[in-house]
């Protein structure tokens, strides 16, 4: 059996890794829009991976695309 192991990150790595600000990244926090570990009082540690799948949900397809064209016929 395969260990799966990701590495954790505080937030100033994450904001670099995905080149989100350290501010919207703590609003997310606290909309728990992004999945995250809280150890101790201070420390919070982030998997970049499930962040980056959680931000995908907030990705806005593109207007002119031919699937939205030939629904609207």
């Amino acid at each position: 059996m395969k260990s799966h192991k990701h590495k954790l990150v505080n937030i100033a790595t994450l904001s670099e890794h995905n080149g989100v600000p350290v501010r919207t990244l703590r609003t997310f926090m606290a909309a728990r829009k992004i999945p995250f570990l809280k150890c101790g009082h201070r420390t919070v540690l982030f998997d970049p991976e499930k962040v980056d799948q959680a931000l995908q949900r907030f990705e806005v397809q593109e207007v002119g695309s031919r699937s939205c064209r030939r629904a609207a016929k």
